[in-house]
């Protein structure tokens, strides 16, 4: 990820201040970790969101819905700063196949951009929709959203697939690179730790996609780019490694997001949701 100019200035002056006050060091550090970067929605992506049916269900959860009312719900989940738009890709072809198709916008995102979230809020997030959209099919999930799904997952979400694009291994890993980068002192790190458990509802030492995933005893297919700069394909393996039945489909050459519009990630995720 690159930062402004403006950006790095920030975060070493945090850096400074988490020296001389850790506290206020480690929620400025986590007031940064918490908060999605706004893109605005681009021309690729106008075409879905105009032809979709937009809602707002459960507490005010925006969602863009394509496809029969009564055929089975697919849900496209984004990663960290994405929309539910930028998922739609899989619709039209779901929708062909006869499946009901749902994107969301999550937590501080898309529509409801602004403030913060977390994980532990993602995944509440979710158990909240499903109460308005019924048991789902499938989720087809990308970077963060990939976690989130599992979490949700292994916390009662009623799902029969996972499909998990490009999805990190271990949360606490994903918020140990963010305190390396931004390098707040050990005192601060600490009290982040602390009270990111708070916020999220587990240690994220707990969050471990693999050890989760493989108690839930249901289908998934991990879809990872070997030459994701963002989330590594080490992460796919580690989940491979701690849960054996997931299915690995590896491209090459596709990065992080590219991997969300290849006609073959399409053809394969559309067979096992299928199958």
């Amino acid at each position: 990820m690159r930062f402004t100019l403006k950006q790095k200035l920030w975060f070493l002056f945090v850096r400074l201040i988490s020296w001389v006050a850790p506290k206020r060091g480690a929620e400025w550090a986590a007031e940064i970790f918490e908060t999605p970067v706004y893109y605005e929605r681009p021309e690729s992506e106008k075409s879905w969101y105009e032809s979709a049916k937009k809602s707002l269900i459960g507490d005010g959860i925006p969602a863009y819905e394509w496809g029969p009312s009564e055929g089975p719900l697919v849900v496209l989940l984004h990663g960290w700063s994405g929309r539910g738009t930028q998922m739609g890709f899989f619709a039209g072809p779901l929708v062909e196949k006869g499946f009901r198709v749902v994107a969301l916008d999550g937590p501080a995102h898309g529509e409801k951009f602004g403030g913060r979230t977390n994980v532990g809020e993602y995944a509440r997030y979710l158990l909240r929709a499903q109460k308005d959209l019924g048991p789902f099919r499938a989720v087809i999930a990308h970077s963060l959203g990939a976690g989130c799904a599992v979490i949700a997952s292994s916390w009662g979400l009623k799902v029969e697939k996972l499909v998990l694009i490009a999805g990190p291994s271990r949360y606490e890993l994903v918020v140990q690179n963010f305190l390396n980068m931004i390098n707040i002192s050990p005192k601060a790190q600490r009290i982040f730790f602390q009270e990111l458990e708070k916020r999220v509802g587990v240690s994220a030492s707990e969050l471990n996609v693999g050890l989760m995933g493989r108690e839930l005893g249901i289908p998934a297919l991990i879809v990872h780019d070997v030459h994701d700069k963002a989330v590594r394909f080490k992460a796919a393996l580690e989940i491979k490694q701690n849960w054996p039945e997931i299915e690995i489909f590896e491209t090459k050459g596709l990065g992080h997001r590219r991997v969300l519009r290849d006609p073959e990630v399409l053809k394969i995720v559309l067979q096992f949701v299928q199958d």
